[in-house]
Formats: C-alpha cells, sequence, structure tokens
C-alpha cells in the first residue's frame, strides 16, 4: 500500500485503510490467522473481538471484519496494524520459500526411493522384480579397520574372521547402518564414513536400503538431502566438469535450488559406492583442489577435494571399497573406519529359506552346505550365497560330487545356465561362440580396468544381446549430452573375472597373454590385482571342470592345462626357496585339487611366506592342504601380519613338528595365543627360532616361555619384543630367567646393538623378498606404528642398508603412485641415519 499522496503529503492509516479495502481482502485471506493471532498477542483487539472475527465464515469474511474493528480503533490502532500487515510479507515469503523447499525433498525423496526399492539378483528374468524390503537381511557392521593395508586380493578374507569378530568387545558390534554417522562413545560425530567389505559381501545392497530408508523418514533424519553417486558411473566422465553438471546428471529436478542445498552443505550427505572400481584411484594423491560447485575440473580432483573438505566443506560423506584399494584413499580424511562382514550363520539359514520359499527344503540345503566347509564359508558372503543355492537348486536330485572349489561352484552355475539355454538354441557352436565373445570382453575390459562398457564395446567383440547374455550382464542407460547411452557390466565383478578366465582357456593364443612374465609385470600381476582371475584359471583348466564344460563346448585340454601346471609348479618352488609371498600361489594349486602336482614340486628349501594377508578359513585349509602334501622338511613358516588366532594356532599344531622357524610378528596376537603356543612346544622338538614382534600379550601370556627350557632342548631363539609388556613384567622376567635362556630375547627397544642385529638381519630379508608395494606397507608398519620415531644407537647403519634398498626399488619402479610412496618412505627413514 502507498504511504503518500502525489503530492508527497503522508495518507492517515485509517484512510489507508479504507482506500485499498479491496485490495486488502484479497490479500490478507490466505494470512488472516496469523495475523489475529498477532493481533490478539499486541492487544490490538480484545479476546472478544478475537472470537469474533473467529466466528465468521472464510478468510475473506473474517479479513472484513477484523477491518471493522481497526476501522472503529482510531489512528493509532490503524497505524500498528499497517506495521503488522508489512511483518506478513516477510513471513509469507519466508513459508513459501519453506514450503518450496519441503515440497522439493519430499519430490527428492520420491526419486530415490523409487530407484531404490526393487533389487536384481544375477539370472533374474526379463520384468521379474524383488522388493529390496522383501529379500534384504541385515549385514553387520564392525567399527574399525583393517590397518589399510590389507591384502591386495580379499575375495575369500570372511569366514573365520566374521565369527572373530563377533566374539569380540561388543563395544565393537554397536554400530548399525543407521548409526554411521552418529556420535559413539563420547567422540564427535564423524563426517566422513568408510565402509569396506570383500567382494559380493553386499556394500551397494547396504548402501540401497540406507537409501531407501532415508527416503521413507527411517534414518539419517539430520539430513535433508542424499546425493547418490557410483564409481561405475563415474568413471564414464572422461573430461572435465563440475559438481554441479555431476549432481544435475542424474538429479535434474534439483536445478533450481542445487545453491541453497550447496549452501547448507553440513545437511547434505554425499555417497560414493564402489571407490575400488574408479579408474583413477590410485591417482587421488595430487594437489589440484576444486573449491567451488560451478568450478570444471578432472573428475579425480573433484573426489579428492570432497573427501578433503576443499570442496563442500561440512557435507558428509559415505564412501564403500573393496580393502584391496582402500590403500589410495588418504587415510587423515576419514573419520570412522566400517568393515561390513557379511552373513552370521543365522543370517544363512534365513536366506536359504527366503530363496527356497519351502522351509522343509531350505533347511535341508542349508544343512547339506553346513556340512561342507568351503561351501560354508562361501555363504557368508551373499552375493556367494545366492550362487551356491542357485547351482544347489539345478543340481538338486543328481548324483554328483560337492564342488570343492570356488571355481567349482561357479563352473556349475555357469554349467547350469547353458543346460538351460541350450534347449532355445539352433546349434551348439552358436553357443559357443557367444561364451567366446562374451569372454573376450571380460578379459579386454578387465585388462584396462573397466567395469562398464557400452553398446559400441559389445559391437566391437560381436557379442549378441540374447537371453544367455542376458543372465550375465546388466543394462542400464545414461543420459549424454546428445543421446541416452546404454551402458552394461557383468552382473558381479567376481562373474568378469570368472569370464576373462575362461577367454584364456578357450583362445588359442589370447592377446596379451597375460602369463607371459613381461606382461604380468605390465598389468601388475604381482600386486593381487589379478589374483582371482589366476584362480579361476587354474580351477578352470582342472581335470575336472575341463570334464564339465567339455559337455558343452570345445576346449584343447591337454596342451594349456599342461603349460599353465608347469607355470604354477615352478613359481611354487622358487617362492618356497627364496621365502617371498606364496598364498595366491597355494590357492591356485588348491583349485587344482591334483595331489600328484606334489611330486613334480621338490624345492631345495620350503619356506612359506604367506603374512600380509588377514586369512581366512579357506586360506589356512589351502595352508593345510599344502602342507599335508609332504614336500620337504618346513625350514620357515612366515605368518607375519596376518589375523592368526588361537583356534587357528591351535589347528596348525600338527605342522609346527615339520617348522624349524616360525614369524608371528604384528599378528595382534595376545595372551591366549601365546599360551597355545607354550603348550605346543613344550614337547616339540623342530622349532629352532620363533620371533613375535608387535603383539597384544602381557606377563600372563609371556610367561609361560621361562618354562620353555625345562622340556624343549631345540628351541635356541625366541624374539618377544613391542608388546604390552610394563616395567615391572619386565624386572620379574628377567629375574625368573636361567643363564641358559640367553637365547630368550624378552624387552622393548633398547639401545643394545647386540640384541638388535639379528632382527634388523631379518627386517632387511624381508623386505628384499617384498614387492615395491608391500615393502612400502612392510616398513609405514615397522617405523609408524613400531619405532613410533624412536631412534636408537644400532639404527643408523640398519637404516642406510634400508635407503639403499629403496633407492634401488624407485629407480626401477614403473608405477608413479609407488614410487611416491617409496620417496616419502625414504625421508622419514633419513631421519634416523
Amino acid at each position: 500500500m502507498e504511504a503518500t499522496a502525489q503530492g508527497g503529503e503522508r495518507i492517515s492509516s485509517l484512510r489507508l485503510l479504507r482506500r485499498n479495502r479491496v485490495k486488502l481482502v484479497d490479500e490478507l485471506g490466505d494470512r488472516i490467522d496469523w495475523i489475529l493471532d498477532h493481533a490478539l498477542e499486541i492487544q490490538l483487539i480484545s479476546e472478544d473481538d478475537f472470537e469474533d472475527v473467529k466466528y465468521h465464515p472464510g478468510p475473506r469474511s473474517k479479513v472484513r471484519a477484523l477491518l471493522d474493528i481497526i476501522d472503529c480503533r482510531g489512528e493509532t490502532v490503524a497505524d500498528h496494524f499497517c506495521s503488522l500487515f508489512e511483518k506478513t510479507k516477510d513471513v509469507s515469503e519466508k513459508e513459501t520459500v519453506s514450503k518450496e523447499h519441503s515440497i522439493l525433498i519430499k519430490k527428492h525423496k520420491q526419486v530415490l526411493r523409487r530407484r531404490n526399492e526393487e533389487m536384481m539378483y544375477y539370472n533374474s528374468r526379463a520384468g521379474e522384480k524383488i522388493h529390496l524390503s522383501d529379500q534384504f537381511i541385515n549385514l553387520l557392521l564392525v567399527k574399525g579397520h583393517h590397518s589399510l593395508e590389507f591384502k591386495r586380493h580379499e575375495l575369500l578374507s570372511f569366514g573365520q574372521n566374521r565369527i572373530h569378530l563377533q566374539k569380540r568387545n561388543s563395544q565393537q558390534m554397536d554400530i548399525k547402518p543407521g548409526q554411521l554417522f552418529m556420535q559413539v562413545n563420547d567422540k564427535r560425530a564423524p563426517n566422513k564414513t568408510l565402509v569396506s567389505g570383500v567382494a559380493g559381501i553386499g556394500k551397494t545392497v547396504l548402501l540401497q536400503k540406507i537409501v531407501y530408508d532415508w527416503a521413507n523418514n527411517q534414518c539419517f533424519d539430520n539430513f535433508e538431502f542424499v546425493l547418490q553417486f557410483t564409481f561405475r558411473d563415474l568413471n564414464l566422465i572422461n573430461k572435465p566438469t563440475s559438481f554441479r553438471n555431476l549432481v544435475l546428471k542424474k538429479n535434474s529436478h534439483l536445478s533450481k535450488s542445487l545453491d541453497s542445498i550447496f549452501e547448507a552443505a553440513e545437511k547434505l550427505l554425499i555417497i560414493l559406492d564402489g571407490f575400488d572400481e574408479f579408474k583413477f584411484c590410485s591417482s587421488l594423491d595430487g594437489d589440484c583442489f576444486i573449491t567451488d560447485p560451478d568450478e570444471d575440473g578432472e573428475l579425480v580432483d573433484i573426489i579428492h577435494s570432497l573427501l578433503r573438505g576443499e570442496l563442500l566443506m561440512g557435507a558428509s560423506i559415505l564412501l564403500t571399497s573393496r580393502p584391496t584399494a582402500t590403500n589410495y584413499i588418504p587415510v587423515e580424511t576419514i573419520d570412522r573406519f566400517v568393515i561390513i562382514t557379511g552373513f552370521s550363520e543365522k543370517e544363512i539359514r534365513n536366506f536359504f529359506l527366503k530363496y527356497y520359499q519351502d522351509e522343509e527344503l531350505g533347511h535341508r540345503m542349508f544343512q547339506q552346505v553346513k556340512e561342507n566347509e568351503f561351501l560354508f564359508t562361501l555363504c557368508f558372503v551373499p552375493a556367494f550365497c545366492y550362487i551356491v543355492c542357485s547351482v544347489l537348486k539345478e543340481t538338486q536330485g543328481e548324483a554328483q560330487k560337492q564342488p570343492k572349489t570356488m571355481t567349482d561352484i561357479y563352473s556349475r552355475y555357469l554349467s547350469a545356465l547353458l543346460k538351460h539355454h541350450s534347449r532355445a538354441q539352433a546349434t551348439g557352436e552358436h553357443l559357443t561362440q557367444t561364451l567366446r565373445n562374451l569372454s573376450r570382453l571380460a578379459y579386454s575390459k578387465l585388462l584396462q580396468h573397466n567395469t562398464l562398457f557400452y553398446q559400441h564395446d559389445l559391437e566391437a567383440h560381436q557379442v549378441e544381446v540374447n537371453t544367455l547374455v542376458n543372465s550375465f550382464l546388466d543394462k542400464t542407460s545414461v543420459q549424454e549430452p546428445e543421446c541416452v547411452e546404454s551402458v552394461f557390466s557383468f552382473t558381479h565383478f567376481t562373474i568378469q573375472e570368472f569370464f576373462a578366465a575362461l577367454h584364456y582357456v578357450l583362445e588359442p593364443e589370447p592377446f596379451p597373454d597375460i602369463m607371459n612374465v613381461d606382461t604380468m609385470n605390465e598389468y601388475k600381476m604381482t600386486s593381487g590385482f589379478l589374483d582371482i582371475f589366476q584362480r579361476f584359471l587354474s580351477g578352470l583348466l582342472s581335470e575336472r571342470n575341463q570334464t564339465l564344460l567339455s559337455k558343452h563346448m570345445k576346449l584343447d585340454k591337454a596342451t594349456k592345462s599342461e603349460s599353465y601346471c608347469h607355470w604354477l609348479l615352478e613359481g611354487i618352488k622358487e617362492r618356497c626357496e627364496n621365502g617371498s609371498s606364496i598364498l595366491n600361489l597355494l590357492h591356485c594349486l588348491f583349485e587344482q585339487q591334483n595331489d600328484s602336482l606334489a611330486e613334480r614340486i621338490n624345492p631345495q628349501n620350503l619356506r612359506i611366506h604367506i603374512g600380509d594377508n588377514v586369512l581366512s578359513p579357506v586360506d589356512f585349509s589351502v595352508l593345510k592342504y599344502f602342507l599335508d602334501m609332504k614336500i620337504g622338511d618346513l625350514e620357515e613358516l612366515d605368518l607375519t601380519a596376518t589375523n592368526i588366532n588361537s583356534a587357528a594356532l591351535k589347528n596348525l599344531q600338527p605342522y609346527l613338528h615339520q617348522c624349524e622357524r616360525l614369524c608371528l610378528g604384528w599378528t595382534d596376537i595376545g595372551n591366549n595365543e601365546l599360551r597355545e603356543l607354550c603348550d605346543a612346544l613344550k614337547d616339540n622338538k623342530t622349532l629352532q627360532e620363533l620371533w613375535v614382534e608387535g603383539s597384544n600379550a602381557d606377563y600372563d601370556g609371556i610367561s609361560g616361555f621361562t618354562e620353555i627350557p625345562s622340556t624343549n632342548t631345540t628351541l635356541k631363539k625366541v624374539v618377544l619384543i613391542g608388546h604390552c609388556l610394563q616395567e615391572e613384567g619386565l624386572v620379574k622376567l628377567s629375574e625368573s630367567l636361567e643363564p641358559s635362556n640367553s637365547g630368550l630375547l624378552i624387552t622393548g627397544f633398547s639401545d643394545d646393538h647386540n640384541q638388535w642385529e639379528g632382527w634388523c638381519d631379518w627386517i632387511l630379508q624381508r623386505c628384499q623378498l617384498c614387492d615395491s608395494e608391500k615393502l612400502g606397507h612392510f616398513l609405514m608398519k615397522i617405523f609408524h606404528e613400531f619405532l613410533q620415531n624412536k631412534t636408537f644407537i644400532w639404527m643408523p647403519q640398519w637404516c642406510k642398508q634400508l635407503q639403499q634398498l629403496l633407492k634401488d626399488r624407485i629407480r626401477k619402479c614403473k608405477t608413479e603412485e609407488i614410487r611416491n610412496k617409496l620417496e616419502k618412505l625414504n625421508k622419514i627413514i633419513s631421519q634416523h641415519c
């Protein structure tokens, strides 16, 4: 309303209200209740006036009644009423904005709810939909992390590890999916959370469930918006872009409100799923930062800036990854580490009952699997639990031996699908050619670190999309600037690895030949990238799986199997002789299931190093399978930096009677494990050296070693350093030691050079055997977690030897990110020289 006349004279409030009465009746109708409440509050009207106005039907009638009352109260009341009227404009605008904001949140939740309510299973039929709430079984989340130098390929690191975690402190069991960003144990609420877990463990399904629950107002109510990304999709970005464009690619409905969403970053949750699939995951340590959501930059710099808090500071981030790639995540940016460990035994049973939809049949199948240690261990991983159920369903009633290895499971899965689809195919040759083409695609893309591919990739490898191909490929559509593109991926990464191995078996001369030494170095075989590929390859070249698959396709069995076995046995022999890491080759031997191969190994020395891995029951089964072959006297068993516990040590006791040297450094063992060792060593006649650095044991666990010499005359050296033993315990132990116990070294670090000479030599030896990547992890563990910036008289010369080794590795290293880490490590070690 205008408050002045044309001549500049001020118009009285009463005249103004009378002049604009018709306009006010139109404008104030939707605000009349707010005006009435505040007019009563500041006593412009009485309670009787308030009741009289409220009595009138309809907002327009109420406005007229209120204006009549104000008109009778004089100029002063009219002035106050006009001021109140002006305030309603601001309130109205804020209410409108708030209402629009609420509507947008509601719409965004509807979009995410629709996108996440359905699950896809491998080999789902066309049009088949499985509701998330019908199939999702809660997964156990455990606070903590496996030290970020987790094993390079961890597909089977579950099972016993899961049971071990369940038996640990209940404080580590408290985190549920909805608590990922909540304050726990008086620590501040995390801003960035990393959820790691092995392939198939359910990371993506977990995020799907979290987003679905948020969209249904069941969790994370402190976040107004959730932005959901997968690195599979992000890998399709091949030119500089902005974070705004990344968001709008799948969330165009947010276009008008992104500024306000970014401004309130503390109310925003960004989900980044599958970091291990990110094609630039190893390049996340640059110094180029993106600080503005509208700034164009390389994708890797945008992700790095989000994690560092340079972009959208205050936003919360939920990141998932296989443990193999967590080494590339800047650890200092993560506030909370969470491990997703898969199904419990009860959840496996529930899964079987749901899958078979027949309680009696489901229970019978569950009991059958439980009796098979290997199969049961596989089922702790949800993805493999499904495949096991699928295989058992297809082979139900058939007289077959139970599968013994991972490749057996996948081969039977493939065989069952081929048997089903062969009925619809005109010829067996067409079926074989389809598999050849699909396998060539898998092999090519695996070596390129690609898990997503376009229609033109399928055409390049002559892959025709049909019912068989649809059993193994997922298809999504992506909006590109000029068109909608179809994007494909294998239903699970391990399916791609299996088909890549199948390509190597089917193709007479695969290119590039990954089993060629130069090619192996080029594709970083030693870093663990292709460990699962190798295991599948070994299993596919075994006689039993060749026989199974030859029913459906032509296989050149003899030539390739023999050359592969020669390569495998030579590799095992060489690693046994020099004591370098051998676990994956033992897995490959296990996949063969051919005991006669043991006769062809014959190493001069038998030194088994399976350290630097979080070991699963399958790993121990593989180790025992090899030791049972009786290849020779066990000179050394190196379990350095593993998660071995008292149960596993007890399981290995029979083999300790074959062993001369046992290495248990940095295994996180405590009193129970050491007591188990002491009991085993009392009548042991072979073990000569025992190395236990960095344990969690104290006096109760260590004191048992003082009694061993009375019954064991073979053990010459026991090294127990970096433990939880206090000074009082050290004094007590030294008083109880007999002079004859000169080989028993129980101490903290000191300046006594004589004590450390043997230990330094052993560390140097281990470093020489490590590949460059493991070398960096190993030495970081020593200098960061063990020595903790301490310097002793004996260290400078030793550090110079380590530096010389590092310089040689840096000079030969062809991988930039590993070279950079070695150079940083070299600087740290130089401080001790």
